[in-house]
């Protein structure tokens, strides 16, 4: 098959690598495939295509300078913004109606016709009038793979407690608007025009995904699957604990619990009740062998906002790269924390379990479908602390055996699951149907 891939980010970085990894894994099972991104990079493997130039990189970063300055010079000045967002609902492109790029250029610059199209992250890229076109033109397949909310709302990645992705939008609480048809609803307008027009599958990564997209008024009535977010193996994988954290300068004898960094005013990350269920684990191995014995592992940018209240010693270890800093994050630890409240992900529960590492997460995200209590791990009831530091507790006091059975589930779990050869065999199943 000839295989078309969009993906706004760079595929070499973040998120971007779920990309990457679908591009190459369909390359090695004998299909054409491309990838066409909006972020240039001069260091691209054949088949990965950019739309940016790097003259067009630089025009890019003078014009959101030049942005940014003009938005201080208005609260100087004391002008009042034209629509204020709230942060939390992630609404990064308020008209979902602009087109960014012509469909004839993004089919003349692939040099392909593709027989399938797959959509991953779109925003200020490619829109629902592109996808459209793609599909009359060319008569492939459409597949959307999400990232998170954003292909089945009117703006918002994610809508917390909102449901007006179930109707028709408006009202949005992500920009404070009371006005039943304001920009949220004529987005999502916008989508369903062309949606409802075109021959396209949805592809969720988590059950919790499956249900959103199934109740949505846009994708109600369209194909829904669900594949997994794979993981490499080879790179995440178990291995001598001891050894690890001799070469990284972490003790020995301690217990771990690792987590990423994020700052404390990202409300969907659950930091806050991280650093909460933290002290109540603290006052609850008071006067126990445990008192002295933990020591946490951070990865991240963002610490300087919670190390006052932390209640125990830590190890800092910065950024991490995508691949074997991050698993060797997982390896040292003897458990991995996922404090999250509101996410469609995220991939690092996936990275853990084919590590070998328990979780401890809130009902939320991948967590739902990947977390067994007692088994991999615990998923405890969203947003309760305490529950959050039980299950801490739970695992840091296991006997041997127990931890064992505990660690090889996890890989065993994740083997089944989302390795990349049963990923890939789920996607090759969706995309050969004749739906």
């Amino acid at each position: 098959m000839n295989i078309l891939i969009f993906n706004t980010n760079n595929p070499l970085k973040v998120s971007g690598i779920v990309a990457f990894d679908l591009f190459n894994h369909l390359k090695s099972r004998g299909h054409q495939v491309k990838l066409l991104v909006n972020c240039f990079n001069s260091d691209y493997p054949e088949g990965i295509i950019s739309l940016e130039s790097s003259f067009s990189v630089r025009w890019k970063t003078i014009k959101a300078k030049f942005i940014w300055r003009l938005s201080k010079l208005k609260k100087i000045l004391k002008f009042k913004e034209e629509l204020q967002r709230d942060s939390d609902y992630c609404f990064f492109q308020l008209d979902e109606r602009k087109l960014i790029y012509k469909t004839r250029r993004l089919l003349k610059i692939s040099e392909i016709k593709p027989d399938v199209i797959i959509v991953l992250y779109a925003k200020k890229f490619i829109n629902v009038k592109n996808v459209y076109q793609l599909y009359k033109r060319t008569h492939a397949k459409i597949f959307w793979l999400m990232y998170d909310m954003a292909p089945f709302t009117g703006g918002c990645h994610y809508a917390w407690e909102c449901k007006g992705y179930q109707n028709n939008c408006g009202n949005c609480p992500g920009l404070f608007s009371s006005d039943p048809f304001d920009i949220s609803y004529r987005n999502l307008l916008y989508k369903k025009i062309y949606i409802d027009n075109t021959n396209i599958q949805i592809i969720a990564g988590s059950e919790r995904q499956y249900r959103q997209a199934k109740a949505s008024s846009l994708f109600l009535n369209k194909p829904i699957h669900k594949i997994y977010t794979s993981i490499d193996l080879n790179v995440f994988k178990p291995c001598n604990r001891q050894e690890l954290r001799s070469r990284m300068g972490i003790p020995i004898n301690k217990k771990a619990i690792f987590f990423g960094s994020i700052e404390l005013k990202e409300r969907r990350k659950g930091m806050t009740y991280l650093v909460e269920s933290l002290i109540i684990l603290k006052d609850k191995i008071k006067n126990t062998n445990l008192e002295n014995e933990i020591i946490l592992l951070i990865a991240g940018s963002k610490i300087k906002e919670i190390t006052e209240y932390l209640p125990f010693d830590y190890h800092f270890f910065g950024m991490l790269d995508n691949n074997t800093g991050i698993a060797s994050a997982y390896q040292a630890a003897d458990i991995f924390v996922c404090p999250s409240i509101e996410d469609s992900g995220p991939t690092m529960i996936n990275q853990s379990l084919m590590c070998g590492t328990p979780v401890v997460c809130f009902e939320m995200g991948v967590g739902i479908d990947f977390v067994i209590n007692g088994e991999t791990g615990f998923c405890v009831k969203l947003k309760d602390s305490i529950a959050l530091a039980q299950a801490m507790y739970d695992i840091l006091i296991m006997g041997d055996s127990d931890y064992l059975r505990i660690k090889e589930n996890c890989r065993n779990l994740a083997l089944r699951l989302f390795q990349p050869d049963v990923t890939i065999s789920n996607w090759i199943k969706v995309l050969s149907e004749n739906n």
